[in-house]
């Protein structure tokens, strides 16, 4: 009989009723219970004992070839579980990096904005005291040439 677990991508088959076979145990199973590993990648034991205890594969009967067989794609499974996870993290990781890349380019873009306005604002008032500084001149010229006049006239 097939159930789900409280993930919907993981299955776990659980059996009803009486069976010649151990009954399951309540802890998990780890590498030290078992004296066949049937040539497994040693890193399999390592994928699901980082699980959370609700994940971790039941003990597997070592005399049932069912129950290793299952037991084996339980430690696959919890291997996929803990790449997809690694990857998630990796992935919320990039986007906090790339959040704080893009507020730092908006102060950046506003800091930009910014200056330029402060630039056009210099530049209008450079502009108008240029305006004024020639109109001054002029104003002291017509005085420095009336006084002459006045000079020569006197």
């Amino acid at each position: 009989v097939s159930s789900r677990s409280s993930s919907p991508s993981v299955r776990m088959i659980t059996t009803s009723g009486p069976t010649s076979e151990k009954p399951a145990r309540s802890h998990p199973w780890t590498p030290d219970d078992s004296t066949d590993t049937n040539g497994s990648d040693n890193s399999i034991p390592m994928a699901y004992l980082t699980l959370d205890h609700q994940l971790q594969p039941l003990a597997p009967c070592p005399n049932s070839k069912e129950s290793m067989a299952v037991f084996e794609q339980h430690c696959k499974m919890a291997q996929e579980y803990m790449k997809v996870q690694t990857e998630i993290a990796l992935l919320l990781q990039r986007k906090q990096e790339l959040v704080a890349e893009l507020d730092q380019d908006e102060k950046d873009q506003q800091n930009t904005s910014r200056l330029v306005q402060e630039h056009k604002k210099l530049l209008d008032e450079n502009k108008s005291l240029s305006t004024y500084y020639q109109q001054c001149k002029k104003q002291l010229e017509v005085i420095r040439s009336q006084q002459q006049k006045r000079q020569g006239t006197s």
